[in-house]
């Protein structure tokens, strides 16, 4: 029992480590340190081609190439990347990041409408009636207008849990709500289960990236 007490302490030491390392080496690649600086998000210029997929040769992540084990820092905690819901709806592609931080957790979700890039941050939500929703809802003191509904096909990368489910790749039929300040509303339909995420849009520069290579391995 002592053994794997003192095995899970030096777990949290290592993550915490590397979660250091990597926010210093950040720091000191954006001060000079004789490497060319990181962008943050949101400060490319328009001439700055843009990067390449999935970490390709620098290895610095995008919102829009997470991976699984890479790190979102919303200027108060760190999270790691566990899994991700990844959607398509004909050409219409978009995703929703499961993050850890601690013993909390969240959802990124990640889309594009209109060309512009929009990013919210999301916690799973209880207590939604059933049935058919309607064009309009209220939830949690917050007044909803359905934004876009439809089906989906979802493929999943690691590992996605909402309550006690490890979701499954298949069909799910999604209604997306906007309400006042931000406020998001995203419900999901799959067969009988229902499942809801609430929070609200956050600005793109308002969160910064780091490449998880060095802890993928125990994501």
């Amino acid at each position: 029992m002592l053994f794997f007490f003192a095995l899970s302490c030096l777990a949290a030491a290592t993550f915490g480590s590397v979660v250091l390392y990597q926010k210093g080496e950040r720091r000191r690649l954006e001060a000079g340190g004789g490497a060319e600086p990181r962008l943050l998000l949101g400060a490319r210029s328009a001439g700055t081609p843009p990067k390449k997929p999935a970490h390709a040769d620098s290895g610095d992540p995008t919102l829009e190439t997470l991976q699984r084990g890479d790190i979102v820092d919303d200027g108060e905690s760190d999270w790691v990347v566990q899994g991700t819901l990844r959607y398509r709806e004909e050409r219409d592609s978009w995703a929703l990041h499961g993050l850890l931080g601690g013993d909390r957790q969240r959802f990124l979700e990640v889309r594009r409408r209109g060309g512009a890039l929009e990013v919210a941050l999301v916690e799973a939500a209880h207590g939604l009636p059933g049935g058919q929703l309607l064009q309009g809802l209220t939830h949690a003191g917050h007044t909803f207008q359905l934004e876009v509904r439809g089906d989906a096909r979802v493929a999943v990368d690691g590992e996605v849990v909402v309550g006690d489910r490890s979701l499954q790749p298949g069909v799910i039929a999604y209604a997306r709500y906007s309400g006042a300040g931000g406020a998001v509303l995203l419900v999901e339909d799959e067969g009988a289960s229902r499942r809801a995420w609430l929070g609200e849009r956050v600005p793109a520069s308002s969160l910064s990236l780091m490449s998880g290579e060095l802890n993928r391995a125990d994501s």
